[in-house]
């Protein structure tokens, strides 16, 4: 492995939507064997999953406008995930403790998908200005 390719892994950001996915692991494993459990759990799992890709996917990206893009898209898979969670803690399919515990973990992961895409959206490049006759007029 190159070592600019394992660089986002370095991330802070990255390590802690990789530990709430594996957190998603064992709570998805753990649920009841039937169809509704089933089902918010793949969606769950999904979405929870996809947040740690993007980042990942987003810093492969050649441009800091397609790196803020897939953190948008990573912020709007914790959105989901926590949806999701609460889902299953009001269905009863997980404690209320538990749910709060992943939601809390994901309230986190929100927070900071925000500040990096902000802080990226002030080093964007600013278009020079013209200004008035300077373009030679005769």
């Amino acid at each position: 492995m190159s070592d600019e390719g394992s660089m986002f892994r370095g991330q802070m950001l990255w390590q802690k939507a990789q530990a709430f996915a594996v957190a998603l692991v064992a709570l998805v494993r753990d649920l009841p064997n039937d169809r509704a459990a089933d089902s918010i759990g793949r969606q769950l799992f999904r979405a929870g999953s996809s947040i740690g890709a993007n980042i990942a996917e987003g810093y492969g990206r050649y441009s800091p406008g397609a790196y803020r893009n897939h953190l948008s898209i990573a912020r709007g898979s914790a959105f989901e995930a926590e949806g999701w969670l609460d889902l299953l803690v009001q269905s009863g399919y997980t404690s209320r403790e538990l749910g709060e515990l992943l939601i809390a973990q994901c309230t986190e992961l929100q927070k900071l998908l925000s500040y990096r895409m902000k802080v990226l959206e002030q080093r964007k490049p600013r278009a020079p200005k013209d200004e008035e006759g300077t373009y030679g007029t005769t």
